[in-house]
């Protein structure tokens, strides 16, 4: 399973990075990242392991209306803290909403708990920002699944996975990608816009922001109403700009 698990996300990274080789792409990140910080924007660095000071209970709770003593933060012991570097959530078993899951190839129907999130932070130029988020063009699908299928076959001859596993694992990144979707949302930071995922049969919603030469990923899944959570996504963006970033 572990195995499986790393193929996959192998193959979807790959599929976001088809083009150019390593050096190239080091190379870019380093000067963009000299760019950042000649420009004296907001540093990810600055949250590094201080996620809750970019998203705090106060303001989590704000946006769900319910009571921050009652919210379990995630990572919260430092044990937690250690292996999680990238995101922060806090949820609450609020309602007894439920997901449609796929494991294995069989659908059960999960317990779904009301969550608020933030991960992903990050130093990037916005025409970078841009490009990673866009509707992908039919050839850039047919390029990521070459480049899917060429790792693949890479794998199975070096015997880092069965071909079972990379068939299953090269199944769920291709679904991946022809599942993403991008939308442009108006007015928050300088740029920003939802992402429609799907993964293992799972859909997600973020909401994906720019501001300032920093990008952060927030999750705001609190009721069975999309449009409800866009407008609570929204506002949280909103709020942590106003109140952490300016």
């Amino acid at each position: 399973m572990k195995t499986l698990v790393i193929t996959v996300l192998s193959f979807f990274l790959l599929a976001f990075s088809c083009n150019g080789d390593k050096k190239e792409s080091d190379s870019s990140m380093e000067n963009e990242l000299n760019e950042v910080i000649d420009q004296k924007v907001i540093l990810a660095d600055d949250f590094k392991g201080k996620l809750d000071e970019l998203l705090t209970l106060e303001m989590a709770s704000k946006i769900s209306g319910y009571p921050s003593a009652e919210a379990k933060k995630s990572p919260d012991s430092e044990m937690e803290k250690k292996y999680n570097k990238i995101s922060i959530s806090y949820s609450w078993q609020k309602t007894n909403r439920t997901q449609q899951i796929e494991v294995m190839g069989r659908k059960i129907e999960a317990p779904v708990n009301d969550e608020v999130a933030l991960s992903w932070v990050e130093n990037i130029r916005l025409e970078d920002f841009k490009k990673k988020y866009h509707n992908f063009t039919e050839a850039e699908i047919e390029a990521s699944n070459q480049g899917i299928d060429q790792k693949t076959s890479e794998m199975n001859s070096q015997g880092k996975a069965t071909k079972e596993q990379t068939d299953m694992a090269s199944s769920i990144a291709k679904k991946a990608m022809k599942n993403f979707s991008v939308e442009e949302v108006k007015n928050v930071g300088d740029y920003a816009v939802f992402v429609n995922q799907k993964f293992a049969g799972v859909p997600t919603r973020e909401l994906k922001v720019f501001y300032n030469g920093l990008s952060f990923t927030l999750l705001v899944n609190l009721s069975d109403d999309a449009q409800s959570n866009d407008t609570k996504a929204i506002q949280l963006a909103q709020l942590i700009i106003n109140q952490k970033l300016k």
